[in-house]
Formats: C-alpha cells, structure tokens, sequence
C-alpha cells in the first residue's frame, strides 16, 4: 500500500476579528479535502499555528462526528502568541502535541475558524498521514532504516523567503539552489530535519521521491532546532516518517515557506544523512 504524508497550510491575512468571524482559507496548492484513499487509515499527526500580533482561539471542523465530535465547534485550541518575547517573535505553536491525533475521512473537509483581532494575520499548518493513497510512491524510511544505510552526514543550505502576503507561501526555491554539487550523483540522502537562523512557522518541500505530496515541518520559536524533526516523527510514531529522496532529483525538489510576518528568511540548514541505497529497495 502506497503511503503518504502530506502538509496543508490554512490562511487568512487580515481578519475580521471577533467571535468565530473568520473561516481560513487552504493556500495556494494545497486542498482541505481529505484525499479518497483505498485503504487503511488517515490521521492528523501533527498541527501548529500561529496569529501575528494578538492572542487565538481556533476550531478545527469536519464534519463526521468521529472526526471532531461536532459541527458547531469541533477541535478547539488556544495560541498564545503574545508569549515568549511578545508578538511577531514566536512564528508557531503546537497545537496538536504529543502522541494524541484526530482521525480523518476519505472525501471529508477540513474548515478552521479563528476568533481573532481585526487586522490580525492567521496561519494553520497540519500533516495528515494516509495508509494507502492512490497514484503515489512515496519513499520514507524508519529511523533504524537510516542507521542501518547510513554513509555519511551533512549538511545542505536553502534560502527560501516566505511571501510578501503573511501566511501565504513564498516563491519556491529549488533545494540546491544555494548549496549545489555536494550531493553524490544517483545517490539516497534522507533528510531528518533542518536548523534556521530566524523563526518561521513553516518549511515545506515539494518532490518526486515523495509522491509529489507536501511534506514540512514548523521552525518557531518552539522549533527553532528542528535538525531532527522526521527522525522524531518516526519514532514517536513507530513508522517509517523520514523522506528520503534520490539526489538526481534534488534540483526539482521546491523549498517553499509560509509565516505570519511578510518576507521572513529563516535561512535554513537542511539535515540529511547519505544512504548506501534506496529505503525498502
């Protein structure tokens, strides 16, 4: 069964503000729709979140009960962006932590509705992983896979600027765009996560090795060394969560970032770990 994990973004620049005034919407891309999968099972495994200036309330909505319980509030969560050094410092915040997740159904929706300052900027970032979905072939590789396969370490820089629109995605950047002819020819890297030198709410990347599917992760304030985002992942969940990718086809590989502020530049360090071979080969 062909698994993948897949990242959506939710947005809105300047809300309306008040009492559930505002439903964000999917960035350009992505889909609130969860995928019509075979087979098996698709959870939200993780999800943060961030407003620009002023403290959140969110809900999280699909609409069967087994989802979110209900149609009228659904998951709710808080975000206290005015902590940690103020507002505009923090970029996000978990809002789905631990090993806690909300099961999703094939065709369902996903709506999320904030109650927010006026003028506010609102991101929303989540990562559903599906058992079987059509038409992909991801690779993903287990943690004890890449001990297994591992040759060697490094790492690789990528200087992805998020949009001038906060919350939307930025331009995308090819990944070695800045750090071009280190990677050895036809050969497996995993990628385990990445450093920044400015917060973030999220990094994300786009390849063939993944299906053609969104992956990410977040690099606030709270995530600021996220070196081992993917390996964690894995062994949180006890499943293969580290992407792996062929380096022929590392220049196609998008690097694209999303934050609350407009134009912020992480300046990000990609973690990756050389394989003797491709993961399940």
């Amino acid at each position: 069964m062909p698994r993948a994990v897949v990242l959506t973004t939710q947005s809105k620049l300047n809300i309306t503000g008040g009492s559930w005034a505002d439903t964000l919407s999917a960035n350009s891309g992505d889909s609130t729709t969860v995928v019509n999968y075979d087979s098996g099972e698709a959870w939200i495994r993780e999800a943060w979140a961030i407003d620009s200036d002023s403290v959140m309330e969110g809900r999280i909505i699909y609409t069967r009960p087994e989802s979110t319980h209900d149609q009228s509030q659904g998951y709710r969560f808080m975000v206290p962006a005015v902590a940690l050094g103020g507002a505009g410092t923090n970029a996000a915040f978990d809002i789905l932590p631990g090993r806690d997740g909300i099961k999703v159904f094939k065709s369902d929706t996903c709506t999320i509705n904030v109650t927010g300052t006026a003028n506010d900027d609102v991101l929303v970032s989540y990562v559903i992983e599906y058992d079987d979905m059509p038409g992909v072939a991801a690779v993903f590789a287990s943690w004890d896979q890449v001990q297994s396969m591992r040759v060697s370490d490094l790492g690789l820089r990528c200087d992805a600027v998020a949009s001038a629109t906060a919350g939307a995605y930025g331009t995308a950047r090819s990944f070695t765009a800045d750090d071009s002819g280190r990677l050895h020819a036809n050969t497996w890297y995993a990628l385990l996560g990445a450093s920044v030198q400015t917060q973030v709410a999220t990094i994300s990347l786009l390849g063939a090795d993944w299906g053609g599917q969104r992956i990410g992760f977040p690099a606030g304030a709270l995530d600021l060394n996220s070196n081992q985002w993917f390996l964690d992942q894995s062994v949180k969940w006890g499943r293969p969560f580290i992407p792996c990718f062929n380096s022929n086809n590392a220049p196609g590989i998008n690097v694209v970032v999303a934050d609350d502020k407009a134009s912020t530049s992480p300046k990000i360090d990609f973690r990756l770990v050389e394989l003797s071979g491709k993961p399940g080969a």
